[in-house]
């Protein structure tokens, strides 16, 4: 068994981003959708698939932060209007589509992946956002369906060099355009590696930055912005205990008849 768990708005954007415009781009490319799932089924032999929806509404991390995702471009009204087309699709083609009301599709996600690989189900998340890499484990992969990268465990430690439980940390740091989310400006991954693989997390780093030797330019920027690397820490982090109230029969492919 394989659980296959889409990223539902993160596939079907892209590929809407790269049709030409015409009458039925819609009806077309939910259909290119679904094509591109039965390929990925195909190819890690998945016996179970969920597509994962959300609605475009607040969440906890606005709450928390009101520029969270600021500046990214809008969903287009067709697509947005159209969007039952594509979840008929997949249905008629045997894939699941989820929603949980309220919550990211990435803490949903994250929340379905941990879960089945609690209960020793290998799992595949698609999807091109980082922030799956921190749920990554000896039965959880991402894979970037675009650049056709899988992600293991190892691949994720070594392109970071720090360990998946310091990603947080690294990019508490750093900060996260993609998201809008703040860091600590003038560090970057580089600095952000160094400090992890001296101090381990973040948190010993705030502690113990007074006698770490740090340059006064790096000190100062700590001094400064600690409250900012906290926050982005707390909003990348994905919530991975939802009660989703779904199970894996669910989520078996329906073979088309």
């Amino acid at each position: 068994m394989h659980l296959l768990i889409i990223d539902a708005m993160n596939l079907i954007r892209r590929m809407y981003a790269a049709m030409a415009d015409h009458e039925n781009k819609e009806q077309a490319c939910a259909h290119r959708c679904v094509s591109a799932i039965a390929d990925m089924v195909g190819k890690l032999e998945a016996s179970h698939c969920t597509v994962v929806f959300e609605e475009k509404e607040l969440t906890w991390r606005h709450q928390l932060w009101p520029d969270y995702k600021k500046g990214r471009s809008p969903m287009p009204k067709s697509l947005q209007s159209n969007l039952h087309l594509f979840k008929e699709a997949f249905v008629e083609a045997g894939y699941l589509p989820f929603k949980f009301q309220s919550w990211e599709a990435d803490d949903v996600i994250a929340s379905l992946a941990c879960k089945a690989a609690y209960h020793g189900l290998p799992v595949t998340v698609v999807s091109t956002d980082k922030g799956f890499f921190q749920i990554a484990d000896e039965r959880i992969q991402i894979l970037n369906y675009f650049d056709r990268k899988l992600y293991s465990l190892q691949d994720i430690e070594q392109r970071y060099g720090v360990a998946i439980d310091q990603l947080i940390d690294l990019w508490g740091l750093t900060g996260d355009t993609t998201n809008h989310l703040p860091g600590v400006s003038g560090i970057g991954i580089k600095t952000a590696t160094q400090l992890l693989q001296q101090f381990g997390d973040l948190d010993n780093l705030l502690i113990q930055k007074q006698q770490a030797g740090l340059s006064d330019k790096l000190s100062k920027a700590l001094d400064e912005q600690w409250q900012s690397a906290l926050l982005t820490r707390k909003l990348i982090k994905l919530v991975q205990n939802l009660p989703l109230g779904i199970n894996l029969h669910q989520m078996r492919i329906k073979k088309s008849s």
